[in-house]
């Protein structure tokens, strides 16, 4: 495991303190849902020990998502990414089809 502790802040103020880092897996013991996350990802600050941060997840990050969580005993490990701008892109286009599909009755 990864020396030093983590603190993953999201936009809504939430703190997730005290965590550990195994890989990209962050671990806590807190009781944690995918609702703890929900609209919560879009400003995601994260600060701790840079001596462990090799995956470059020190500092604030925009357009994160949630990629899982797992429970491990009393454990909790999640993993945060970020969405890339091309990923943002995409999924930004497919929305505005979408929403001209609807808007105009055609069936995609």
């Amino acid at each position: 495991m990864e020396k030093g502790t983590f603190t993953v802040t999201l936009a809504d103020g939430t703190q997730l303190g005290n965590l550990e880092l195994n890989g990209n897996n962050f671990i806590t013991t807190q009781e944690i849902t995918e609702s703890t996350f929900a609209g919560k990802l879009g400003k995601v600050v994260i600060a701790g020990d840079t001596e462990a941060d090799e995956a470059g997840l020190i500092g604030e990050h925009s357009n994160m998502e949630l990629v899982q969580i797992q429970k491990h005993g009393a454990e909790n490990w999640f993993i945060l990414r970020d969405i890339p701008a091309d990923e943002l892109e995409r999924m930004q286009n497919r929305g505005d089809i979408d929403y001209i599909a609807m808007m105009t009755g055609v069936t995609l």
